[in-house]
């Protein structure tokens, strides 16, 4: 409608209308930016929200699975110090109670943190819609914290090796089947590991004494012991660590939306 207006006024040589045709075609594409400009911000705040939503969950996905993770490890760290008393005694004195507490001790559960939706936001390139420079550091730097967490936990000192190298293998397929970990998984896939109460071998009392005796009597499992437990207490407090900064994520997390 305007450029025929334009071409009429320019074949009529009427220079004045076509200046005002003009403005006006300027106007219009630089409104027409400008609504764009703005649909566009909403888009991107509205997706910032919700991708500072997902990480919340994220995270408080990630802190019931610390908190399950640190019960763990109070129970490996408990089945650890009964064997290490244990082992001060002469293997006469020791029953199928020392098997399972030293099998139980030798307990490890893989690292595994919910990271899907920062790696999204990566990926597609958004992580400065996020929040200010400060939100993002936080947030780049909390994943880098997992990761490097994750390799700390990861790392198995040498008594799990030893330990089912010498207890012999009925011993241990038995411990497996009466005192097994229980994994649980919610509707959304979530998944809990639930320690085992006290439980029963059944075995044969002499198969019960060559093992106690075989394990008992390891050279050096008293020292790979110890050295697990130490390596137990930094696990726990790096769960205790990475927890206290999902914790402060989460927090900015929220501000961000007020």
């Amino acid at each position: 409608m305007v450029i025929r207006r334009m071409r009429e006024h320019v074949a009529h040589h009427n220079w004045f209308a076509v200046a005002i045709d003009l403005v006006i075609v300027v106007i219009g594409v630089f409104l027409g930016i400008q609504v764009n400009n703005w649909n566009q911000g909403r888009v991107e705040r509205d997706q910032a929200r919700q991708y500072r939503a997902m990480l919340r969950d994220d995270l408080d996905d990630n802190l019931a699975n610390l908190a399950d993770r640190k019960k763990y490890y109070e129970w490996v760290r408990k089945e650890a110090l009964a064997t290490l008393a244990d082992l001060q005694h002469p293997a006469s004195e020791l029953g199928e109670r020392f098997l399972v507490d030293s099998y139980q001790a030798s307990q490890m559960q893989p690292w595994a943190l919910k990271r899907s939706t920062y790696d999204e936001i990566v990926s597609t390139g958004t992580m400065a819609n996020i929040g200010n420079p400060l939100l993002r550091e936080q947030i780049a730097n909390y994943y880098v914290s997992a990761e490097v967490t994750g390799v700390n936990i990861a790392a198995l000192p040498a008594y799990r090796e030893n330990l089912r190298r010498v207890m012999p293998y009925p011993v241990q397929q038995s411990v497996r089947e009466r005192c097994a970990e229980r994994v649980v998984q919610d509707n959304r896939g979530v998944v809990r590991v639930v320690v085992p109460n006290a439980c029963t071998l059944q075995l044969d009392p002499s198969m019960v004494r060559q093992a106690v005796t075989q394990v008992r009597d390891w050279p050096g499992l008293d020292l790979d012991l110890n050295r697990w437990l130490v390596d137990l207490d930094q696990k726990r407090l790096s769960v205790d660590l990475i927890s206290m900064r999902a914790r402060k994520l989460e927090a900015l997390l929220a501000a961000a939306d007020r």
